[in-house]
């Protein structure tokens, strides 16, 4: 099992959900939207980033983005897309 930030993965779940792409739980499962195997492949690495950047900011604070915009070029970019397709 690969790691993120040397924690472990978290436990993943996979469902349908009305108005997001993902979240973290506070107890570390990644829920992740059905709907994104219909997005492109930088849509969901997007997603999956932004989620396990959340391991170690749970808010979207400063440092919240700034650990975000090191782990992913470009994310502003990609999230547009995505606030287009749930919108």
């Amino acid at each position: 099992m690969e790691k993120f930030m040397g924690r472990a993965a978290p436990e993943l779940v996979v469902r349908r959900l009305k108005k997001r792409w993902g979240s973290l739980s506070p107890s570390g499962r990644l829920t992740l939207n059905a709907d994104l195997v219909r997005a492109p492949v930088e849509c969901i690495d997007y997603v999956i980033v932004h989620e396990l950047c959340h391991m170690e900011h749970p808010h979207h604070g400063p440092a919240f983005t700034r650990l975000l915009a090191a782990k992913f070029d470009g994310w502003r970019k990609i999230k547009h897309r995505l606030e287009l397709r749930l919108g």
